[in-house]
């Protein structure tokens, strides 16, 4: 018997690693571009002619590594919110707007002046 159990990982998971090996050859692609690109510089200094432009397969290795990247990083991304403003935020009060706890400080001059007053009054 045993049922039907995988090794442990979701297939979400699962989907995601794929999707990131995608971003991993999408990287590499764009380095060996780049690694081409120099060595047909080199290339081109070497024999002494102009630059007029990469090779067609350095152009295309670029177009493959930006195209498997895109890829990888639109499906490893989580979903995507509705663009309406009200469906996003429809549950939620002014006060959770106006609400910052980076502006939220207890160490200012509020302290001192309070004291002064109360010395004074």
């Amino acid at each position: 018997g045993g049922g039907g159990g995988g090794g442990g990982m979701s297939s979400a998971l699962k989907t995601k690693a794929h999707f990131r090996l995608f971003i991993v050859l999408g990287f590499a692609c764009l380095a060996h571009s780049a690694y081409s690109s120099i060595q047909y510089h080199k290339h081109l200094r070497m024999v002494g002619e102009d630059y007029v432009g990469s090779p067609l397969d350095i152009l295309f290795e670029i177009l493959l590594g930006f195209c498997l990247c895109a890829f990888g990083i639109l499906n490893t991304a989580s979903d995507f919110l509705p663009i309406k403003m009200a469906q996003t935020f429809q549950n939620k009060t002014v006060d959770d707007y106006l609400f910052r706890p980076e502006y939220v400080t207890f160490n200012h001059r509020g302290r001192v002046v309070g004291k002064m007053m109360l010395g004074a009054g």
